[in-house]
């Protein structure tokens, strides 16, 4: 079973972190992104859910963000302090 299979499998049973399967694999979190932007269109006619990140000093959503990595600041606030996406299938 190759990776992305794993990680399917995975999400098809809990939700994760990208951050969460890096550590479970210990590759690079930059591999599992990735890895995570195929899943999303190789996988139809089931889809990847993303959970939005949030903001923890100011409580922003980031509702309109597709993209799999993490955002680095909050447009609002600025701060750094934000809560990674969790995804499942």
């Amino acid at each position: 079973m190759t990776r992305r299979e794993e990680i399917i499998e995975i999400l098809s049973k809990e939700e994760k972190s990208a951050q969460e399967l890096a550590n479970y694999f210990q590759i690079e979190l930059s591999e599992i992104i990735q890895d995570l932007e195929h899943i999303k269109y190789s996988i139809k006619p089931r889809k990847l859910a993303m959970k939005h990140a949030l903001c923890k000093k100011c409580g922003f959503v980031f509702k309109e963000r597709s993209k799999v990595k993490k955002p680095s600041k909050c447009p609002r606030c600025k701060s750094e302090w934000i809560t990674p996406q969790v995804f499942s299938i």
